[in-house]
């Protein structure tokens, strides 16, 4: 992510400047520099901005927005756009002399907490961290899943993971919280999604773009599988134009990726066969084998099919390392 710093004051600014030179690595895209003070110095004319337009534009660019200078100054211009734990950035405030750096916003899902930490140690600071896991030693499930970019089934389940971890008593097994990884729909307990579903699909020229996005969303949800664990849509290369299969990937928001025919039949694994489809295509079969060329290891819903399109999903096994003070409570 990005950094967005602002401020207030020459020795802000100046402060500002040491972040940026400590951090940047060379790269000074990484970190952009704004002033919002009086222009009093006419080396800082070209970081002018209006507070307002600069917090408007950067909060929902993604990116860290930090404030050097009172923690009210950012509290109030923040406000207005505060939303969504899962999707508001990382805010952080630091007073203009460099002595404490203060996430104020999204300390574990939009990483301000390590990122304080390493605005800290770069120009010798304290980090101010208030969550209650982390002043108590403990493991963030929402820390590891925003490292392992895994969605988190249900907000209210993480916040009562977390209010479980705190409670919980080693010799108490009534008292353990639990959470499990899973590409299915989970309700009664908390579950991290990893993204790796991946959908092979195949249709006759000319399907509308409702129709075959009716068939695969009806097929996901009889099977329970969760969007937010999807991955790619997949088909063969002769379907790359294919009206139908932009809007679906367009509508489930993922690439939409084609393979050619020599590509799929390289495929080893075993799937079914379509003496009209490998006529037509040069393939025996798109879904199956699109969904292997695409990384699958393995099929979880072989091939359906309905009044000329066809379905098949497979999963690719999540490369996830469980931290060891989290796997004591994975199911």
């Amino acid at each position: 992510m990005r950094l967005h710093i602002i401020s207030f004051t020459q020795a802000g600014f100046s402060l500002s400047e040491r972040i940026r030179d400590s951090l940047s690595h060379g790269d000074s895209d990484e970190i952009s520099l704004a002033f919002g003070g009086k222009i009093a110095d006419r080396d800082l004319a070209s970081f002018a901005v209006t507070l307002s337009e600069w917090v408007q534009s950067g909060f929902h660019s993604g990116n860290a927005l930090v404030f050097v200078g009172a923690a009210g100054i950012a509290v109030r211009s923040i406000a207005p756009f505060v939303n969504d734990k899962k999707t508001d950035p990382a805010v952080l405030v630091i007073d203009e002399k460099g002595g404490f750096v203060i996430p104020i916003l999204s300390g574990h899902i939009g990483g301000a907490n390590e990122l304080a930490r390493k605005i800290a140690d770069a120009i010798g600071a304290l980090p101010v961290i208030t969550t209650a896991s982390d002043v108590n030693n403990l493991p963030a499930i929402d820390v590891f899943a925003a490292k392992n970019n895994l969605s988190i089934n249900d907000m209210k389940l993480a916040k009562d993971f977390a209010a479980k971890m705190l409670a919980y008593k080693d010799k108490n097994e009534n008292d353990r919280p639990q959470f499990t990884l899973s590409v299915y729909i989970k309700n009664d307990i908390l579950s991290l999604i990893p993204k790796c579903v991946i959908l092979g699909i195949g249709c006759k020229k000319g399907k509308s773009a409702k129709e075959l996005e009716n068939f695969v969303k009806e097929n996901l949800e009889l099977y329970k599988i969760d969007y937010r664990s999807l991955e790619s849509v997949n088909s063969v290369d002769q379907k790359k134009d294919e009206n139908a299969l932009i809007s679906l990937a367009n509508s489930l928001k993922l690439p939409f990726v084609t393979f050619s025919a020599e590509e799929l039949n390289k495929i080893t694994q075993k799937v079914s066969h379509s003496d009209f489809v490998e006529k037509t295509l040069g393939t025996d079969n798109v879904c199956e084998r699109s969904v292997f060329a695409a990384g699958a290891d393995e099929l979880v819903l072989p091939k359906i099919s309905r009044d000329g399109m066809t379905l098949a999903v497979g999963i690719r096994k999540a490369d996830l390392k469980i931290p060891e003070d989290l796997k004591n409570f994975l199911i």
